[in-house]
């Protein structure tokens, strides 16, 4: 058992008498007649300090082993003096802050007061660190923090391919790496006392680890066969800052991650070696800290020193496959796979190519490069891979950008039936029989978008062709969040699918929401209504194009005839829709005038034409549209061509340009 539960008590069993000292002092130095003392003491004699404790603490990071810390303490003041009864004894409960640094080897050393202060409950964010001297990161900062760890230690590395440069990282630390036959349920060990231990060297060990996966490895039951080049050491002596790697448990439970797992006990080493020394403090016995297998579900039931273990490993999980797969080369990596990734049937497969692709070039498994896609805001890979109650099932698309970080289309069969139980529009939505669960994705219950497969000689409903390519079409989105109260959302969406040593069942809730779902295929029909009638009106466009060109319609003159012509507009007609007189309308249609800009356009609003048209309009009297006020003006009007003319005009206001048409010289007949 510990000898001290946290770093406060610590202090309390320590310092106390250091800090009754300060505030003495501080007391003394301050005071100004009436600061401390009670009405009753009119003359004071004399203060005395009694009853200290420790009641918060702040600590911040500072060069090599050195801490500062912002101690809060209560303390009662005894006010000691003459008053309206001759001697008189005051006594009040105050708070200080009494600010110290010292070094953590072996133990505080030469601990220093830098000041003291009162307390007024602040919280200086700087470099702080818990009372357990654990850094304050959120999840904001997560790709921040990466992006440091690489630029100050990779930064000068030689990369194999994109994979970690594990040797360049472990001289940068000057700390040693070995695998070991850990416990079953361990996959990592960092040292922070020395120590012995058996372990596992190989020839080039470091330099070869990434592709390690190729080499037939020992097994999980293996635990004496050496593996290729590989001899066992007993009893080594373990430097502070050794890793240990199991040679048969890996970070997320699967084979091709040696990467990923050292990635995650290095980042124990670069942000919580002072949290090792203090756990060295407060347990004498302590001399390592063991990374399990199966993650620690979070509750507030746990102690100050679980939360604390749990918080080390939420953030070494974290930041691990960031560091090992930092965003700028993910991206890098998904450009290069994109443009060597073989053409598809499905676009759900072309992206499982990418992420072989990638997987190969950093040497991490599949699931991580889809879990670190879905950090990176790529929600496409939603539909790749996917694994859902140990079971594999096809690949599909979807219109990208639609899911948010806490959404997806895919649900496990627990959380299906806990949805079905206590959600009654989701229940009234499947008794409706509309929808189909498919043991994966929740589809509409149309022929059009589920099959039957029999590939198992069994019935087996699955996405169809065109679902595979419309997920969003016809399956439901849901929203999940983690009920063990993971900080990153990402982390648990690649174990909950993916990995192998996790399940879903008991730590991930999904809610259906009714209205989002509706909304969203109510927008998706909108927009489908929309598309049809563009690729109509495109199809019409195109057919006056191709009329326009075989008939060789090249003239102002000739257009405004031809399309007056398709429209059955007379001359009349369009004198009045664009405030033109007859006999301008006659002039231009006999080729005797040439328009202003002004009557084209005014024309084109007459004849409402689609942009396209406009612009061949404009074109036969060599007039373009640039970026001047009235041109942008102009271009904008175009948009709006089913609009009217006085419309037109109230958008040339808002740019300050003159109404159209041009009137000048213009006679009614």
């Amino acid at each position: 058992m510990a000898k001290y539960p946290d770093l406060k008590s610590y202090l309390q069993a320590n310092y106390i008498e250091l800090f009754t000292s300060e505030i003495q002092k501080f007391v003394d130095g301050n005071y100004d007649g009436n600061g401390f003392h009670s009405i009753n003491v009119l003359s004071l004699l004399k203060h005395k300090i009694e009853n200290v404790e420790v009641k918060a603490l702040t600590c911040h990071d500072d060069i090599g082993p050195r801490v500062k810390m912002d101690v809060g303490l209560s303390a009662d003041i005894v006010d000691m003096g003459l008053g309206t009864k001759k001697y008189e004894v005051d006594r009040k409960t105050r708070w200080f802050k009494v600010f110290i640094q010292s070094n953590l080897i072996d133990g505080f050393r030469d601990v220093e007061v830098i000041d003291t202060k009162e307390y007024f409950g602040t919280f200086d964010k700087d470099n702080a660190l818990d009372q357990f001297l654990l850094p304050y990161i959120y999840k904001a900062d997560l790709e921040d923090q990466a992006d440091d760890f690489t630029l100050f230690y990779c930064n000068d590395a030689i990369y194999d391919g994109y994979r970690l440069p594990i040797d360049y990282i472990l001289r940068a630390f000057e700390i040693d790496c070995y695998t070991a036959d850990l416990p079953e349920d361990c996959f990592g060990r960092m040292y922070f006392k020395e120590s012995t231990a058996t372990v596992y060297e190989k020839d080039y060990m470091i330099a070869r680890m990434q592709s390690i996966k190729k080499e037939k490895f020992p097994k999980e039951g293996d635990e004496y066969k050496l593996g290729p080049g590989e001899y066992r050491i007993e009893n080594k002596k373990i430097n502070p800052g050794t890793i240990l790697l199991s040679r048969h448990k890996f970070f997320l439970g699967n084979y091709g991650t040696h990467g990923l797992t050292f990635a995650h006990e290095i980042v124990h080493w670069y942000l919580h070696r002072k949290y090792f020394r203090l756990l060295a403090l407060l347990d004498n016995d302590a001399d390592q800290m063991s990374c399990d297998v199966e993650p620690t579900y979070f509750n507030e039931d746990m102690t100050l020193a679980q939360k604390a273990h749990w918080f080390a490993e939420w953030q070494a999980n974290a930041l691990a496959i960031r560091i090992a797969m930092p965003q700028s080369l993910v991206v890098q990596a998904f450009r290069e796979a994109r443009a060597a990734a073989h053409p598809y049937k499905y676009t759900g497969e072309f992206i499982e190519d990418m992420i072989d692709r990638v997987a190969e070039l950093f040497d991490v498994p599949k699931y991580a490069v889809k879990q670190r896609a879905r950090q990176l805001d790529w929600d496409a890979v939603d539909g790749a891979y996917v694994y859902v109650d140990g079971k594999h099932y096809p690949a599909f698309f979807f219109t990208e950008g639609i899911l948010d970080y806490n959404q997806s289309f895919v649900i496990s069969k627990n959380g299906y039936q806990q949805l079905y139980e206590n959600d009654a529009d989701f229940a009234e939505l499947i008794n409706s029989g509309e929808y189909l669960y498919l043991g994966y994705v929740v589809c509409k219950n149309d022929p059009k978008y589920i099959t039957v497969d029999f590939t198992f000689r069994e019935a087996q409903l699955l996405l169809s062709d065109y679902a595979r390519e419309h997920a969003d079409e016809c399956c439901l989105i849901f929203n999940w969040k983690s009920t063990s109260q993971l900080k990153d959302e990402y982390e648990f969406y690649g174990q909950a699918y993916l990995s192998q040593k996790v399940s879903a069942a008991h730590s991930i809730e999904y809610t259906y929401d009714k209205d989002f779902n509706d909304t969203y295929k109510q927008s998706m029909d909108e927009i489908k209504e929309a598309a049809a009638q563009y690729n109509a009106a495109l199809d019409e466009e195109n057919k006056v194009k191709a009329e326009m060109l075989q008939k060789g319609i090249n003239t102002f003159a000739d257009a405004i005839i031809y399309h007056m012509d398709r429209k059955h507009i007379t001359v009349e007609q369009l004198a009045e829709r664009a405030e033109l007189s007859d006999k301008t309308i006659k002039d231009y249609r006999a080729g005797n005038k040439k328009p202003p800009i002004e009557n084209v356009m005014a024309v084109c609003i007459g004849l409402n034409l689609p942009k396209a048209y406009s612009l061949h309009l404009l074109s036969t009297q060599s007039y373009t549209l640039g970026d001047t006020q009235r041109d942008r003006a102009y271009r904008m009007c175009l948009d709006y061509s089913d609009g009217t003319i006085q419309q037109w005009n109230m958008i040339l206001d808002a740019f300050n340009q003159p109404h159209i048409p041009d009137k000048r010289n213009q006679k009614t007949k």
